[in-house]
Protein backbone atom coordinates (compact mmCIF):
# COMPACT_ATOMS: atom_id res chain seq x y z
CA UNK A 1 0.00 0.00 0.00
CA UNK A 2 2.55 2.38 0.98
CA UNK A 3 4.23 1.84 -2.54
CA UNK A 4 1.23 2.52 -4.43
CA UNK A 5 0.80 5.85 -2.51
CA UNK A 6 4.37 6.38 -3.15
CA UNK A 7 3.70 5.91 -6.73
CA UNK A 8 0.79 8.84 -6.63
CA UNK A 9 2.49 11.24 -5.10
CA UNK A 10 5.34 11.03 -7.44
CA UNK A 11 2.63 11.20 -10.17
CA UNK A 12 1.09 14.16 -8.78
CA UNK A 13 4.18 15.97 -7.71
CA UNK A 14 5.22 15.44 -11.36
CA UNK A 15 2.02 17.27 -13.03
CA UNK A 16 2.66 19.92 -10.51
CA UNK A 17 6.00 20.16 -12.60
CA UNK A 18 4.19 19.98 -16.21
CA UNK A 19 1.60 22.82 -15.17
CA UNK A 20 4.15 24.98 -13.18
CA UNK A 21 6.29 25.18 -16.61
CA UNK A 22 3.52 25.55 -18.99
CA UNK A 23 2.49 28.61 -16.80
CA UNK A 24 6.01 29.68 -16.91
CA UNK A 25 5.72 29.29 -20.91
CA UNK A 26 2.64 31.57 -21.07
CA UNK A 27 3.27 33.62 -18.89
CA UNK A 28 6.83 33.99 -20.71
CA UNK A 29 5.04 34.75 -23.65
CA UNK A 30 2.35 37.16 -22.51
CA UNK A 31 5.20 38.80 -21.20
CA UNK A 32 7.08 39.42 -24.74
CA UNK A 33 9.76 36.84 -23.99
CA UNK A 34 9.43 34.85 -26.90
CA UNK A 35 12.99 33.52 -26.66
CA UNK A 36 12.58 32.21 -23.44
CA UNK A 37 8.97 31.00 -24.39
CA UNK A 38 10.34 29.08 -26.63
CA UNK A 39 13.32 27.30 -24.57
CA UNK A 40 10.17 26.31 -22.04
CA UNK A 41 7.75 24.56 -25.24
CA UNK A 42 10.81 22.89 -26.21
CA UNK A 43 11.14 21.42 -22.71
CA UNK A 44 8.03 20.13 -22.23
CA UNK A 45 8.12 19.02 -25.97
CA UNK A 46 11.49 16.80 -25.11
CA UNK A 47 8.57 14.63 -23.32
CA UNK A 48 5.86 14.93 -24.71
CA UNK A 49 6.17 15.60 -28.64
CA UNK A 50 2.71 15.39 -30.10
CA UNK A 51 0.99 17.89 -27.21
CA UNK A 52 -0.70 20.10 -29.46
CA UNK A 53 -0.99 23.17 -27.04
CA UNK A 54 2.90 22.97 -25.97
CA UNK A 55 3.41 22.68 -30.44
CA UNK A 56 0.85 25.78 -30.80
CA UNK A 57 2.43 28.06 -27.86
CA UNK A 58 5.88 27.33 -29.24
CA UNK A 59 4.63 28.02 -32.47
CA UNK A 60 3.01 31.32 -31.82
CA UNK A 61 6.31 32.00 -30.01
CA UNK A 62 8.42 31.65 -33.12
CA UNK A 63 5.47 33.62 -35.03
CA UNK A 64 6.21 36.82 -32.68
CA UNK A 65 10.20 35.93 -33.28
CA UNK A 66 9.88 35.85 -37.03
CA UNK A 67 11.45 32.81 -37.13
CA UNK A 68 8.69 31.25 -39.94
CA UNK A 69 9.93 28.37 -40.84
CA UNK A 70 10.00 26.89 -37.32
CA UNK A 71 6.29 28.57 -36.50
CA UNK A 72 4.97 26.64 -39.82
CA UNK A 73 6.76 23.39 -38.72
CA UNK A 74 4.42 23.42 -35.51
CA UNK A 75 1.49 24.09 -37.13
CA UNK A 76 1.31 21.59 -40.16
CA UNK A 77 2.69 19.27 -37.16
CA UNK A 78 -0.36 20.08 -35.15
CA UNK A 79 -2.83 20.06 -38.14
CA UNK A 80 -1.02 16.34 -38.59
CA UNK A 81 -1.68 15.13 -35.31
CA UNK A 82 -5.12 16.87 -34.87
CA UNK A 83 -6.94 17.51 -38.60
CA UNK A 84 -9.53 20.03 -36.47
CA UNK A 85 -7.13 22.80 -34.84
CA UNK A 86 -8.54 25.51 -36.19
CA UNK A 87 -6.05 28.07 -34.71
CA UNK A 88 -3.25 26.15 -36.28
CA UNK A 89 -4.92 26.20 -39.34
CA UNK A 90 -5.83 30.35 -38.81
CA UNK A 91 -1.71 30.82 -37.99
CA UNK A 92 -1.05 28.95 -41.05
CA UNK A 93 -2.95 31.23 -42.95
CA UNK A 94 -1.87 34.31 -41.57
CA UNK A 95 1.65 33.46 -42.13
CA UNK A 96 0.87 32.81 -45.73
CA UNK A 97 -0.67 35.50 -46.23
CA UNK A 98 1.88 38.10 -44.50
CA UNK A 99 4.40 36.00 -46.93
CA UNK A 100 2.16 36.67 -49.53
CA UNK A 101 0.94 33.50 -51.04
CA UNK A 102 -2.33 34.09 -51.51
CA UNK A 103 -3.12 30.80 -52.44
CA UNK A 104 -1.89 28.92 -49.80
CA UNK A 105 -3.54 31.53 -47.20
CA UNK A 106 -6.53 30.77 -48.84
CA UNK A 107 -6.10 27.06 -48.60
CA UNK A 108 -5.19 27.41 -44.83
CA UNK A 109 -8.01 29.48 -44.11
CA UNK A 110 -10.86 27.25 -46.33
CA UNK A 111 -9.57 24.33 -43.86
CA UNK A 112 -10.10 26.87 -40.44
CA UNK A 113 -14.10 27.63 -42.23
CA UNK A 114 -14.60 23.77 -42.74
CA UNK A 115 -13.65 22.82 -39.32
CA UNK A 116 -15.80 25.82 -37.53
CA UNK A 117 -18.12 28.12 -39.86
CA UNK A 118 -18.60 30.07 -37.10
CA UNK A 119 -14.75 31.65 -37.07
CA UNK A 120 -15.25 35.06 -37.74
CA UNK A 121 -11.74 35.00 -38.31
CA UNK A 122 -11.48 32.24 -40.53
CA UNK A 123 -14.22 33.68 -42.99
CA UNK A 124 -12.18 37.31 -42.51
CA UNK A 125 -8.58 35.62 -43.55
CA UNK A 126 -10.26 33.95 -46.79
CA UNK A 127 -12.16 36.99 -47.73
CA UNK A 128 -8.04 38.86 -47.72
CA UNK A 129 -6.58 36.31 -49.39
CA UNK A 130 -9.33 36.02 -51.65
CA UNK A 131 -9.30 39.45 -52.29
CA UNK A 132 -5.49 39.32 -52.92
CA UNK A 133 -6.24 36.82 -55.38
CA UNK A 134 -8.27 39.32 -57.09
CA UNK A 135 -11.69 36.88 -56.46
CA UNK A 136 -14.06 39.99 -55.75
CA UNK A 137 -17.47 38.06 -55.74
CA UNK A 138 -16.04 35.40 -53.22
CA UNK A 139 -14.02 38.04 -51.28
CA UNK A 140 -17.59 39.58 -50.84
CA UNK A 141 -19.17 36.73 -49.77
CA UNK A 142 -16.06 35.74 -47.18
CA UNK A 143 -16.44 39.37 -45.86
CA UNK A 144 -19.95 39.01 -45.85
CA UNK A 145 -20.03 36.27 -43.52
CA UNK A 146 -17.44 37.61 -41.44
CA UNK A 147 -19.58 40.37 -40.41
CA UNK A 148 -22.86 38.38 -39.98
CA UNK A 149 -21.07 36.50 -37.64
CA UNK A 150 -19.19 39.25 -35.07
CA UNK A 151 -21.03 42.49 -36.41
CA UNK A 152 -17.75 44.40 -34.41
CA UNK A 153 -15.21 42.93 -36.72
CA UNK A 154 -14.16 46.58 -38.16
CA UNK A 155 -11.49 45.34 -40.39
CA UNK A 156 -14.00 43.33 -42.14
CA UNK A 157 -15.97 46.27 -42.51
CA UNK A 158 -12.33 48.41 -43.75
CA UNK A 159 -11.92 45.92 -46.23
CA UNK A 160 -15.43 44.80 -47.75
CA UNK A 161 -15.71 49.00 -48.12
CA UNK A 162 -12.44 48.53 -50.19
CA UNK A 163 -13.55 46.15 -52.25
CA UNK A 164 -16.57 47.93 -53.04
CA UNK A 165 -14.55 51.16 -54.06
CA UNK A 166 -12.91 48.68 -56.73
CA UNK A 167 -16.77 47.66 -57.77
CA UNK A 168 -17.83 51.28 -58.04
CA UNK A 169 -20.11 50.94 -54.90
CA UNK A 170 -18.62 54.11 -53.52
CA UNK A 171 -21.85 54.90 -51.29
CA UNK A 172 -22.00 51.21 -49.68
CA UNK A 173 -18.45 51.40 -49.47
CA UNK A 174 -18.64 54.62 -47.28
CA UNK A 175 -21.12 52.97 -45.01
CA UNK A 176 -18.50 50.61 -44.74
CA UNK A 177 -15.64 52.82 -43.54
CA UNK A 178 -18.07 54.94 -41.23
CA UNK A 179 -19.04 51.73 -39.74
CA UNK A 180 -15.02 50.76 -39.22
CA UNK A 181 -14.40 54.10 -37.99
CA UNK A 182 -17.51 53.61 -35.13
CA UNK A 183 -15.74 50.48 -34.12
CA UNK A 184 -12.00 52.35 -33.62
CA UNK A 185 -10.51 50.28 -36.65
CA UNK A 186 -7.07 51.77 -37.84
CA UNK A 187 -7.31 53.36 -41.31
CA UNK A 188 -10.87 54.12 -41.70
CA UNK A 189 -10.35 57.89 -41.09
CA UNK A 190 -7.91 57.69 -44.27
CA UNK A 191 -10.56 55.65 -46.40
CA UNK A 192 -13.61 58.77 -45.46
CA UNK A 193 -11.26 61.85 -46.62
CA UNK A 194 -10.26 59.48 -49.63
CA UNK A 195 -13.55 58.36 -50.60
CA UNK A 196 -16.62 59.49 -48.78
CA UNK A 197 -16.16 63.69 -49.50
Amino acid sequence: MKYILSIVVVFLIGCGEVNTSKSKGDALFEAGEFEQAVSEYSELLATDPDNTAFLYNRGRSYEELGIYNKAIADFEKIVKVDPNHVNAFLSLSKIAYEQKNYSKALIHAGAAVKQNENSAKAHFLSARAAHQLGYADQALEFYNNAISIDKSYGEAFLYRGALKIGKSRFKSACEDFKRAKALNTEGADNAIGDYCS
